[in-house]
């Protein structure tokens, strides 16, 4: 299976510029309106009205000891394996991505969080009732609390050559999500490394550079460390350099994560939502237009796509998911001129690139969208880092 994924990888760059829809499949809307949920409720990806005033989790009081290095996360948009999601809450919307996924050319592979038997042959059905290749999907059993994979799921990291995984503890109060990554990294025998902070992944971003970025939000979750203190948790644990934003307003976007109105295209390319200076206190505005404006002096290309809050709900086109040639993105119902809009940006970005907008109408209200719901699964091609001069 590895081997497989590994060979499309390598094969990734004869087919850059075919025409990569070809081949692929996209389920058909009739279809993905049968499909049901089998969660008993759906948690949101902010508090539950019944996990306000819980107690939040808590870093376990052991020492931490960062890996020996040399380290290196890698970025979404380089090569992976696949990406692994949870099922059991948007079926429709995780079929309706798994599909194009499994079918593209090379196709990716993908690892869907199961409860149990049951779970995952509801799951292979309706999957290849979509036009999944189940060639390319693999199940895992585990006990898990939500669909938010990318909050609490494993961070994976080349550690001296060899995949390992980087765990934090979730900034929400849901304990089988908060274990998972250790059950994960046992069952396929990888190094686990307990990252000594409360966090959400989704408030995290870098590039192949290095370069990564996070909200203050990380701050006040760990408010007995300072900014250097943190900054050098990253650089310990994924061989990074965190940058620090200002957060959107909780009123306005209530994870303040950074995935909400940033996305990485590329070494030099980045999106960056735009907002309207009435929206949030003009304070989505202001953050927008400094952090572009950074990385623009920086050196990179900034695409910009619309941003915005209606009926409670705060909107974006930047919660997107890279995985190999293929790039999904969301798209709304009503919003027809700003779907062409977001759609003609990541066009004008990623020449070469299927781009596949997929229905986040649903998911949206819930805090988050389809980023949210994945983390990637590095392949074993890393690029080399790891040289003398190190």
């Amino acid at each position: 299976m590895l081997r497989r994924a590994i060979i499309g990888v390598v094969l990734f760059g004869l087919f850059a510029m075919a025409d990569l829809g070809a081949a692929m499949k996209r389920a058909d809307p009739a279809y993905l309106a049968t499909i049901r949920d089998d969660d008993p409720v759906r948690l949101p990806r902010n508090l539950a009205p019944g996990e306000v005033g819980l107690p939040r989790l808590l870093v376990p009081d052991q020492p931490r000891v960062a890996p020996a290095g040399p380290v290196r996360a890698q970025a979404e948009y380089e090569a992976n394996a696949g990406i692994l999601i949870r099922w059991g809450s948007y079926n429709d919307l995780q079929t309706e991505m798994v599909v194009p996924l499994t079918t593209a050319t090379p196709p990716s592979d993908v690892w869907v969080v199961v409860s149990g038997a049951s779970q995952q042959a509801s799951a292979s059905s309706v999957l290849q009732g979509g036009g999944a290749d189940l060639d390319h999907v693999h199940f895992i059993v585990a006990t898990t609390d939500s669909v938010w994979m990318r909050d609490y799921g494993p961070r994976f990291i080349n550690d001296s050559g060899r995949r390992a995984i980087v765990d934090h503890t979730y900034n929400r109060p849901r304990p089988n999500d908060n274990l998972f990554p250790s059950v994960f990294g046992a069952q396929l025998g990888e190094p686990v490394y307990a990252l000594p902070l409360v966090h959400g992944g989704g408030n995290f971003h870098l590039f192949s550079t290095r370069d990564a970025y996070m909200t203050r939000l990380i701050v006040n979750e760990n408010p007995g460390l300072s900014e250097i203190q943190i900054r050098n948790y990253f650089a310990a644990y994924e061989g990074l350099d965190v940058t620090l934003t200002d957060p959107f307003p909780s009123s306005y976007d209530s994870t303040q994560h950074i995935d909400m109105w940033m996305f990485p295209l590329s070494d030099t390319k980045v999106l960056i939502g735009e907002y309207a200076a009435g929206e949030g206190g003009g304070v989505p505005k202001a953050v927008t237009d400094a952090t572009a404006s950074l990385m623009q002096g920086r050196g990179y290309t900034v695409y910009r796509t619309p941003g915005w809050r209606s009926g409670g709900t705060h909107y974006t086109y930047t919660n997107s998911v890279t995985v190999n040639n293929v790039v999904l993105i969301c798209h709304f119902d009503g919003e027809t001129t700003r779907n062409a809009q977001a759609l003609a940006a990541y066009q004008a970005a990623l020449p070469g690139y299927a781009i596949v907008d997929v229905d986040c109408s649903s998911i949206i209200n819930n805090a988050g969208a389809i980023h949210c719901i994945v983390m990637h699964m590095p392949d074993l091609l890393y690029r080399d880092e790891f040289d003398a001069a190190e």
